[in-house]
């Protein structure tokens, strides 16, 4: 079985893609069809290039009109959707800031997976892991999740979790998507992954331990 084709959207500093994808067998393994890239770091921009080449699709937010700027949201979720059906993706993998609008929702049901740095359904939106520290919780996250039309609260995949006595940086919880990151693409997409290499993402982040719901095995 062929693996699935798919998307990847990502903003700000990239640095959940940059980070998993500076691993070459993952680059190697796990190449997207299409990555597009909506932030405004011009280094950012240039590290997507140096990896991704031609599959790099860039919305430069300063070359928008007024009216596309004012629906900025629209605009990216068609612009995603385009993007997809020129490249027959299959599925999309979020990591991207903006909210994704019905006709893509609708158009690729249970395909869109995105990535929120919570255990959800707790501190949804921006800033999450900041809401997170500020209401002391304990134990930090990830979700995994199938996006629909309310925000954050699609149905949940598989989540990712550490104690907050452990925490430093804000990587120490992103880079807990990366086993997830793998398993999705296993279970979902249909690319051969070892149990090792999960293994390998799991202990290579002490800090961390995994949440796996009953339809994704370990």
């Amino acid at each position: 079985m062929n693996p699935k084709k798919f998307t990847i959207y990502c903003s700000g500093s990239a640095s959940r893609v940059i980070g998993f994808y500076t691993n070459p067998y993952n680059l190697k393994t796990f190449l997207p069809d299409v990555v597009v890239y909506d932030g405004d770091s011009k280094d950012t921009l240039s590290t997507l290039l140096k990896m991704f080449h031609e599959r790099l699709k860039y919305i430069d937010f300063d070359l928008l009109n007024n009216e596309e700027k004012r629906r900025i949201n629209t605009y990216t979720s068609q612009f995603i959707f385009r993007t997809m059906q020129d490249s027959n993706s299959e599925y999309l993998v979020c990591f991207g800031r903006r909210i994704l609008k019905k006709d893509i929702i609708n158009a690729y049901a249970g395909r869109l997976i995105n990535f929120h740095p919570s255990l959800l359904p707790a501190f949804k939106g921006l800033h999450a892991i900041d809401q997170a520290l500020a209401a002391n919780a304990s134990i930090l996250g990830n979700t995994a999740h199938y996006i629909d039309e309310r925000i954050d609260n699609g149905k949940i995949i598989i989540q990712s979790a550490m104690k907050r006595e452990d925490f430093v940086y804000y990587e120490d919880v992103l880079e807990l998507q990366f086993p997830m990151l793998k398993i999705i693409f296993r279970d979902l997409l249909g690319f051969e992954v070892l149990q090792e290499s999960i293994f390998a993402e799991i202990k290579s982040r002490k800090k961390g331990y995994l949440l796996p719901t009953d339809v994704l095995r370990i």
